[in-house]
């Protein structure tokens, strides 16, 4: 009849693995890559709630969900900042405070990229010769209260390395000096992975 249909081919892989320190102490490792590739009758890519985004609760904590990415663009509204490409890793050490109250500490890496060639926006596009210069860095302190049928959870991040900015100006110490809009706090119930 004439109606586009989404046609495409997607795969996502998400490893963790917990590193037991001690009975108080662990340290949790992650690492996501995913993918999508339309085919056939879907002229206009991946549909819209099948893209990757990335930031937030539960991937790179020093930023808000959808304000980061894909690859080195910056100029985009938060319904643009989505992408055919996600790579992702966490590495976070968990330890007990005291009773119900739990620490981490935490270093996030990863970004999105857009995979057709026709996307127009500068820098989203992964290529191999500079996809490694996009990757976003963010680090940070976390606390989880445990009662023991939920967990609630605060992250306070902050970025070390933003690939939005300049070549020249991507890494903390270039940063204009901080000020507290600086950290990104999120809330989420659970662990992040």
């Amino acid at each position: 009849f004439d109606l586009e249909f989404a046609q495409y081919v997607k795969a996502d892989v998400d490893l963790r693995y917990t590193q037991m320190i001690d009975k108080a102490n662990s340290v949790v490792y992650r690492l996501y890559l995913g993918g999508g590739i339309p085919y056939g009758n879907s002229t206009q890519g991946l549909p819209f709630v099948k893209k990757y985004y990335i930031g937030g609760a539960n991937s790179i904590r020093a930023w808000q969900v959808r304000t980061l990415g894909p690859g080195s663009y910056s100029g985009g509204a938060l319904f643009n900042q989505i992408a055919d490409m996600k790579l992702l890793f966490n590495l976070e050490y968990r330890f007990d405070i005291i009773s119900f109250l739990e620490g981490a500490l935490f270093v996030d890496a990863g970004n999105i990229w857009a995979l057709d060639p026709s996307d127009d926006r500068e820098g989203a596009l992964f290529e191999f010769d500079r996809f490694y210069k996009e990757v976003a860095l963010g680090t940070g302190l976390g606390f989880r209260m445990d009662f023991s049928f939920f967990i609630l959870r605060f992250d306070f991040g902050m970025p070390l390395y933003n690939p939005a900015f300049p070549e020249n100006e991507r890494w903390l110490a270039e940063f204009d000096e901080l000020n507290f809009n600086d950290f990104t706090l999120n809330f989420g119930i659970g662990y992040p992975f």
